[in-house]
């Protein structure tokens, strides 16, 4: 017994084929759409939308391509089907142009650039189910040779496919450095051939080598040292900017001299083919549908084609080619969007916040309660954004800066005498806390003497009780500082929870986490007081401020920790200088950003630019551009003495 009946599984037969070209045509045209959008969106619609699209594109073509070539093997000895059959086995170079993938996107991941071998064996594959495809209909007719320029374009975007994944491995990266095109820098530079310079030694960074570093005399550190926050934070963003498209995009070979041919011959064999089919092909001798579905395709590559050269024509990468030529300066178009760049990342950080996530799971209906069961994480209902403005650069590019300058003044005790800086990159509050004015500066309970993980749960937990003290209704909310360390404690506690990879290697936060996490929830659960939605945060607050601490620290949970802490810093503060309180809460998180920022894999901040980019990653770049680094190997001889050096225009 048939599951399907006959005229249905003709009429599948029929339409099957055209069907999965079309749904291959369409992810085609999403993914480079959306597909460089990840590098400046958090939208999880966004993030979900080019995931499924770049999974499922490969397996629809390579169906679709296996269907033509049992449809050609089906069609022999049947004369009504082979005019029908001549003009399908023409979609075949279509079908490998959509497996070659878009130039905003070759990569979802890191891990698909080490899959290149992978890719390669399928370039060779298809390649020769295409190439059956089109001798088994070959023939004198018209439709033949305009195959032939749409199969050669074909083979073109999935080398250079194949090329661009193997170039962005692991293993082939430090190789391929080398690849990016040169520049002789103006003496008037600006901003982004700064920026690309710089990105000439990130990516060495990112490479895992060893770079050598010369102080102040050091290229990257003359050009960061005397720029503004907002300047440095804008030109670590466009270095970004080009890392994403390295190991994300085609654009190690796009913008390229050989390249360029390749595009210009892709370009004119769509076009010509279109205009080509369009002119002496007679679409009365082939089935309507067909005719249709083939010019959707000529219509779709050439707009593809020229959809990719308008991106490419405003990117970063053109905008240097065109200031090696001159051209820029006197060509207001680029001009102007050089100094009016679009996004290059999110420009914000995601927010995370311990005590309201426990109120919100009491107060959850059970409606709630039961979606939350049904996801696969009810914390991400929880999640929030706050952006990184201008205050929050000035903050964190000071505190660098400042670090900067006490390795620049013993620069040459650290080679001579061989002393290390990595006690100063080591420091995660407990310097900060030392050159506090303070009657009892012991501290160390809270920072260094025990797990960074439980060092970042204490002092979030301590800077919500004290955020949310209750004489904060009486003071006008004047300090900035306030609001910047809540919302620096909110993002360490995200990074904690939800990208713990990114801070010290080998942590293991998940039993200390939910352990606070069940401790918090118990005080709020047994306290059954009913909180108002408008003042539940303070009310929690207080709640936990009551909460009797132990007198051994040996002995205490994170949570008595937390409300040890903040006891201890307003009675060192004192009741009337929230001023100096906010300052040292604030530099405390800023160096504990910095120490993550330090330890974090560039392997990880690769992985994040694909997301919108994090703020942990720009500000492991500035630190690396102020020598900040554990990478450097530190010399006293720069080539900046060498007066021929090029890149001596930059500052």
């Amino acid at each position: 017994m048939q599951l399907f009946p006959d005229n249905l599984r003709k009429i599948w037969n029929e339409w099957e084929v055209r069907g999965l070209i079309l749904v291959s045509l369409i992810l085609q045209i999403i993914l480079i759409i959306f597909g460089s959008r990840r590098k400046f969106t958090t939208s999880l619609k966004v993030r979900i939308l080019v995931w499924s699209a770049y999974l499922i594109a490969d397996s629809v073509a390579t169906i679709a391509l296996g269907n033509l070539a049992n449809s050609q093997a089906d069609s022999e000895g049947k004369k009504h089907s082979k005019s029908g059959s001549a003009l399908q086995s023409f979609w075949a170079p279509f079908l490998l142009l959509h497996l070659g993938g878009q130039d905003t996107i070759t990569a979802y991941s890191l891990e698909d650039n080490e899959l290149w071998l992978r890719h390669f064996l399928g370039l060779v594959v298809q390649v020769a189910v295409a190439f059956y495809v089109f001798l088994r209909s070959w023939s004198n007719n018209a439709i033949t040779f305009i195959a032939i320029p749409m199969f050669i374009t074909g083979i073109i975007k999935y080398g250079e496919r194949t090329f661009v994944l193997r170039s962005s491995s692991a293993e082939n990266f430090k190789d391929s450095l080398m690849s990016f095109p040169l520049l002789d820098l103006p003496r008037e530079s600006s901003y982004l051939v700064q920026a690309y310079f710089l990105f000439k030694k990130s990516a060495c960074l990112f490479a895992n080598m060893i770079v050598d570093y010369y102080g102040r005399n050091d290229p990257s550190y003359a050009i960061m040292n005397n720029k503004s926050a907002k300047d440095a934070f804008k030109l670590v963003e466009a270095e970004l900017g080009f890392m994403y498209d390295v190991f994300y995009t085609k654009a190690s070979i796009v913008y390229s001299c050989f390249g360029i041919i390749l595009r210009c011959i892709s370009f004119f064999s769509s076009v010509s083919a279109l205009i080509v089919f369009s002119v002496i092909i007679d679409i009365h001798s082939y089935p309507i549908a067909d005719i249709s579905l083939t010019y959707f395709l000529l219509v779709a590559a050439v707009f593809l084609e020229v959809y990719a050269l308008i991106l490419s024509l405003f990117s970063d990468w053109t905008k240097i080619w065109l200031i090696k030529l001159e051209i820029v300066e006197y060509n207001p178009i680029f001009r102007s969007s050089v100094i009016n760049p679009g996004n290059r990342w999110s420009r914000s950080m995601a927010q995370y916040n311990l005590i309201y996530s426990c109120l919100k799971e009491k107060t959850a209906t059970k409606i709630g309660f039961l979606i939350s069961k049904l996801t696969v994480d009810v914390k991400y209902l929880y999640l929030t954004r706050a952006d990184v403005d201008l205050d929050l650069q000035e903050v964190i590019f000071e505190h660098l800066r400042k670090k900067s300058n006490k390795i620049i003044e013993n620069f040459d005790d650290y080679i001579d005498k061989g002393q290390s800086w990595k006690e100063l990159l080591d420091r995660r509050g407990d310097y900060v806390i030392e050159q506090m004015n303070f009657s009892d500066k012991s501290y160390q309970w809270s920072t260094n003497e025990v797990d960074f993980d439980h060092s970042l749960l204490a002092w979030h937990i301590a800077t919500n009780l004290c955020y949310y003290h209750e004489r904060i209704d009486h003071i006008p909310a004047f300090h900035l500082k306030r609001e910047i360390s809540k919302r620096l404690s909110d993002y360490m506690l995200y990074l904690l929870v939800f990208c713990p990879s990114m801070l010290s290697k080998g942590i293991s936060f998940e039993k200390k986490y939910q352990d606070t996490f069940n401790a918090i929830k118990s005080k709020i659960l047994k306290s059954n007081e009913k909180f108002d939605r408008a003042s539940q945060m303070t009310s929690a607050c207080k709640l936990l401020r009551d909460v009797k601490v132990k007198q051994a620290v040996d002995d205490m949970s994170v949570l008595h920790v937390g409300c040890r802490l903040s006891q201890r810093l307003r009675s060192n503060v004192g009741d009337n200088n929230e001023k100096e309180l906010w300052n040292l809460i604030s530099e405390v998180w800023v160096e504990m950003l910095t120490y993550a920022a330090n330890r974090c894999a560039w392997k990880e901040h690769a992985q994040q630019l694909k997301n919108g980019g994090e703020l942990l990653t720009h500000v492991s770049l500035l630190m690396a551009h102020l020598g900040l680094s554990e990478q450097y190997e530190m010399k006293k001889t720069s080539i900046l003495a060498q007066p021929d050096r090029e890149w001596q225009h930059l500052f």
